[in-house]
């Protein structure tokens, strides 16, 4: 039996046989992880209570025929201010799935891997209103899409490259970005985009989350932003990611 040392944020945990759980850990060293808690639920078990979602954790594992097991754990960061509020839990959650569903076992990432553990921190100390919870959600998803190499083209059409207009402009999931007025035919289902729509899809790809938050708009055009990364979201997952209905009841509670 070897013993080895991983440091990165819980992302999920389910429970499995009558006493253990296997967790989803995005570790700076390998990537993201499945491993093993045995026994974690038993009364008398210590490890379990520095295992919650979202924390930041130093796990010693043992890797044996039928994979790795924790044999300690020490946590090093928790965000107990998000567990405070309802709208920031779910944004949280959203935050930990998105990362789950977007990445593959063992692919590392420390890019990433650090992106998430500021953003968790960031998360921490925002206000917990439902707007701003929401573009910071859209900020996140965002950045994600580019970390991971799936982010739409956003400077030219997306099919015969040429410069956009301000008027015209549809965002097709499909293609991969902007459609001009010429090329709409390649995609029937292309939403369309107006201008203070598509500038603030720009600044959610290229600007700081300090900028993003201050950024005004109309509510509408938003709105419509919001509608255009839940499509991008969807097309690149390949379907909705479990924590949008969490998100969907807090909003509408």
């Amino acid at each position: 039996m070897s013993l080895h040392e991983v440091t990165g944020v819980i992302l999920n945990r389910r429970d499995v046989r009558e006493d253990s759980r296997l967790y989803t850990v995005f570790s700076h060293e390998r990537g993201k992880l499945e491993v093993f808690g045995r026994g974690i639920k038993k009364p008398k078990a210590k490890l379990g209570g520095h295992l919650e979602p979202g924390a930041t954790v130093k796990l010693t594992l043992a890797r044996g025929k039928s994979g790795e097991t924790i044999t300690a754990a020490e946590r090093l960061y928790y965000p107990n201010l998000v567990m405070q509020s309802l709208e920031k839990l779910a944004t949280l959650g959203f935050i930990l799935n998105l990362i789950d569903c977007a990445t593959k076992l063992e692919a590392r990432d420390i890019t990433l891997t650090s992106f998430l553990q500021e953003a968790i921190g960031r998360l921490e100390k925002l206000n917990d209103q439902k707007n701003q919870q929401a573009r910071f959600r859209m900020w996140f998803a965002w950045r994600v899409f580019h970390l991971i190499g799936l982010g739409p083209e956003l400077d030219t059409c997306v099919h015969c490259r040429k410069a956009l207009t301000e008027k015209g402009i549809k965002f097709s999931p499909l293609m991969g970005g902007w459609l001009g007025m010429e090329c709409w035919n390649m995609d029937d289902k292309a939403l369309v985009v107006q201008a203070e729509t598509r500038n603030f899809i720009l600044v959610l790809n290229r600007n700081t989350w300090e900028e993003v938050e201050l950024f005004k708009i109309e509510n509408g055009a938003e709105k419509a932003a919001a509608l255009i990364t839940l499509s991008e979201m969807h097309h690149i997952m390949e379907r909705r990611i479990p924590a949008e209905r969490f998100v969907d009841f807090v909003r509408n509670f």
